[in-house]
């Protein structure tokens, strides 16, 4: 009753904010990706390493072999949880591993079941600390005992799934060994017997890593850089693994996505993988922790939380606000050019005027937000910015094509293409900035970009520019929606 009474209360105030219309496409797109997803558990255990498979793992011997250190930072764990947590670690086909648990509880009912397990498996490193040193302190305690070449953060309640761990060096094995490495993931019932909601991550995406802490788990980093770093800081608690990976990354060469569902995330009334409000401190931490990754890594802007608790957007300095509302009276105007071209054919189009900014779209007669045009410029005067692609709607109020990055393999979706407006996609990525794989079909280009060329065709462009080292970034603030 009390989760029912919960669930009303959150409703409610999502209407009082946003209105009834944004909770009922929210539950509409939620019970579709239930429908789709409603094999997944099946389509899980048939993925995961069986017995003979398993007894395989164990026995290969890789070239590169680090072990890697598991940390767990725990605090009154419940006892069936905790036990589970620590089998799942313990029964990793590679084992060269250990278990870095360090207990911030107050009672001694961890410590006793700890111990019990430490005395059959010498891998495991149990410290009780003297005092709760809260969610971040209690995490550095962990790093601090770890020898481990690499470290990876379990939380105490979550589960690493069969040949997690064997997946992990065998990525690391490909090529010159990854600084970092994550994994997808999906959600687990409090009573450990059903799998749901599995997340199909994209290939590392700075971009989207700002629109929210994507990778969270399973995060495996060198702990040369983990400690470089100066391990996680207390005053992001609740958010500290995204301020964590973030600083992270930023001082990684090699980051590499397994897109394999290699670890479950516990839902119970009191975490934020069920209740996105049991910790609403922890989304400011997670929008204090993007301000300061911009700040660190040259980047101006400010960041805003948006509808969808934990997912953010970072605002960049732009133009002034521009209000013309289509394309009818604008080419030539605000420096910029617009030009027409059928994405159907690869017929190269010719760049007229001598304006700063050229905006490339496919649809003729169309209305934009009022912001589109500010918003567009303001990514395109990123440096790194190759294009800066609005988010287009046809004239049935459809999405126009899809939006996908690299790396995203979803057995359970043909995509976003199609979603009315309104909606807002899979994990709210039609409304997320991100990196895209490919330009949607219409998109804002600094002219001197373009060099002298003004015979260009659309799909070479793009592949030049991302050749080049610059991105094709998604920015969904920008809107078109082509005219009835």
């Amino acid at each position: 009753m009390g989760n029912l009474t919960g669930l009303w209360g959150r409703g409610w105030r999502f209407v009082r904010k946003y209105g009834i219309l944004s909770l009922y496409r929210k539950m509409k797109e939620r019970q579709e990706r239930n429908r789709a997803e409603k094999g997944y558990e099946s389509w899980l255990f048939q993925k995961l390493p069986g017995e003979e498979e398993t007894q395989s793992q164990r026995k290969r011997e890789f070239p590169f072999a680090p072990v890697i250190s598991v940390l767990v930072p725990v605090y009154e764990t419940p006892e069936n949880f905790l036990r589970q947590m620590l089998e799942s670690v313990l029964k990793q086909s590679y084992e060269k591993l250990e278990l870095c648990i360090t207990d911030g509880s107050p009672s001694d009912r961890v410590r006793r079941v700890v111990e019990e397990y430490a005395l059959q498996d010498s891998r495991i490193r149990y410290q009780k600390l003297e005092k709760n040193l809260g969610i971040a302190g209690n995490t550095n305690a962990a790093l601090e005992q770890a020898a481990g070449a690499y470290v990876g953060l379990l939380d105490h309640d979550d589960l690493l799934l069969p040949g997690a761990l064997y997946e992990i060096v065998q990525a690391l094995n490909e090529g010159e060994p990854a600084d970092a490495v994550y994994t997808d993931e999906d959600k687990l019932d409090p009573e450990n017997n059903r799998h749901f909601q599995p997340h199909f991550k994209p290939d590392f995406n700075p971009e989207y890593l700002r629109s929210n802490n994507y990778i969270c788990h399973f995060f495996v980093v060198k702990r040369e850089i983990a400690l470089r770093t100066g391990g996680f800081r207390e005053e992001f608690d609740g958010a500290q693994d995204h301020d964590f990976i973030f600083r992270c990354t930023e001082q990684s060469r090699k980051v590499i996505h397994i897109p394999k569902v290699l670890y479950s995330w516990r839902c119970h009334a009191a975490s934020t993988a069920s209740n996105p409000e049991s910790k609403l401190y922890a989304y400011e931490a997670g929008r204090r922790a993007v301000a300061a990754h911009l700040d660190r890594t040259g980047r101006t802007g400010r960041v805003l939380n948006t509808e969808n608790y934990g997912f953010f957007r970072a605002q960049y300095p732009g133009s002034s606000e521009l209000l013309i509302k289509s394309f009818e009276n604008f080419d030539g105007h605000a420096d910029v050019n617009v030009v027409y071209y059928d994405k159907a054919c690869n017929n190269s189009v010719t760049i007229s005027g001598k304006k700063n900014y050229v905006l490339f779209t496919c649809v003729r007669d169309a209305k934009v937000n009022a912001g589109f045009f500010s918003e567009l410029m303001a990514c395109c005067n990123r440096p790194e910015t190759g294009l800066a692609c609005a988010r287009v709607y046809g004239k049935n109020r459809r999405l126009c094509g899809d939006i996908r990055m690299a790396g995203v393999q979803d057995p359970f979706s043909e995509g976003m293409r199609g979603k009315k407006a309104g909606y807002s996609g899979y994990f709210h990525r039609i409304l997320l900035q991100q990196e895209l794989e490919r330009p949607t079909d219409c998109f804002m280009i600094r002219r001197e970009l373009l060099g002298e060329n003004k015979e260009v065709s659309v799909p070479e462009l793009w592949k030049q520019l991302k050749k080049e080292g610059y991105f094709i970034y998604y920015e969904p603030w920008a809107v078109m929606y082509e005219s009835r």
